[in-house]
């Protein structure tokens, strides 16, 4: 068994801020738009409810965002609409909720509830993690439209909401951007590798996309070394070699990729698309006498935290146990240095964590027993 995670950098920009953002309103957002709504059940963990659109959601310094149940005042009949909520077992003053997109956007707008007269704050920052500038605004009774963009249209790729109260956990209903002009979907297989494993065995990986939507979808493979550079795997049927492989695929279709070559490569690639579209990457391990193993693995978003299972038992055979490990790959999408906890719990709730430091855009791919000093 496989554990795979992916983990992001959440970074709080510390830029003093000098500048107060443009407010808008909702005859801002009618062209271009795309409005994201948590679409989950309740107490589900909404970190996850926009990442397959390249929005990720976090709390800070502690806590998590999670899906509750909203009621508006009054409603006929009631409706219970998912929230999303920032939980903290801390104070909850402290916590804030942090959005961050993948593709930065010009203009904003989020849906937010809360205690009536509660008045909130917005800061945004850039790219490069700098302050763009704060907004104030006072909750209503019902559903409060929060629109702004930065000055001189600069891009936005982070916002952070503070409530600022000890009560009141930040909830947001939906946020609707201007949709950028780079792909909106991105998913990510974490290890790809190719070359000669112990003895005569040999590793492939072929890569599988599928089209399950009823549209045209268009979009990119880009591939990485663990390093977070780019590099040109060698491809089966391919006449050149590069690191961004385009592609089109209508309503059902797939494309089948699988390296080739001699020499040893490893890294990861990155899909994206203008639609969601489906990945996996499948490993073979073959040798000489025709013995072959494999393995799939399908892409997965972008996230703050992950959970995969730890397995070690015996085989059903002569095979010792400590032949059956687990080995997961990260990588951060993040443009600053990622602190990752890599914590292992057994049966018994004992923890053993090991804390190290991933670059920006680099990849790590480890057995367990390789990064812990001792094992379960």
């Amino acid at each position: 068994m496989t554990m795979r995670m992916l983990v992001l950098l959440l970074l709080l920009s510390v830029s003093t801020v000098h500048a107060e953002l443009r407010k808008l309103n909702e005859d801002d957002f009618q062209t271009n738009v795309r409005t994201y709504s948590p679409g989950l059940v309740v107490g589900a963990d909404a970190s996850l409810a926009f990442g397959r659109y390249g929005v990720f959601l976090s709390s800070y310094p502690s806590g998590t965002p999670l899906i509750r149940g909203w009621v508006a005042p009054k409603p006929a009949p009631p409706l219970i609409e998912p929230t999303v909520t920032n939980e903290t077992t801390g104070n909850q003053a402290d916590s804030v909720l942090v959005v961050d997109f993948r593709s930065p956007v010009s203009k904003i707008s989020l849906l937010l509830v809360g205690p009536p007269g509660l008045e909130v704050s917005i800061k945004a920052g850039d790219p490069a993690g700098n302050t763009l500038g704060t907004l104030a605004a006072t909750l209503g009774k019902a559903k409060t439209f929060v629109g702004f963009g930065a000055p001189g249209n600069q891009l936005i790729s982070k916002v952070i909401i503070d409530y600022r109260s000890a009560q009141a956990p930040e909830q947001l209903l939906a946020l609707v951007v201007e949709k950028p002009a780079s792909p909106q979907f991105e998913t990510v297989l974490p290890q790809i590798a190719h070359g000669r494993s112990r003895g005569d065995l040999f590793l492939r990986t072929s890569i599988t996309i599928v089209n399950v939507l009823n549209t045209t979808v268009t979009g990119e493979i880009r591939f990485f070394g663990p390093n977070g550079l780019p590099f040109a795997p060698e491809l089966e049927g391919s006449a050149s070699r590069d690191h961004i492989v385009p592609f089109t695929l209508d309503e059902g279709q797939s494309r089948l990729l699988t390296t080739s070559g001699t020499s040893g490569i490893a890294g990861y690639a990155r899909v994206v698309s203008d639609a969601p579209i489906q990945a996996i990457a499948h490993f073979s391990l073959a040798g000489s006498a025709d013995e072959r193993t494999e393995i799939a693995m399908t892409s997965v978003a972008g996230q703050f935290g992950a959970v995969g299972a730890y397995n070690r038992q015996p085989l059903a055979s002569s095979t010792e146990p400590s032949g059956v490990d687990t080995a997961f790959a990260i990588v951060n999408l993040g443009s600053e240095r990622a602190l990752v906890r890599l914590r292992l719990v057994d049966e018994n709730d004992l923890v053993r964590e090991m804390p190290f430091f991933l670059g920006p855009g680099a990849q790590m791919a480890r057995f367990v027993d390789e990064v812990l000093e001792a094992g379960f």
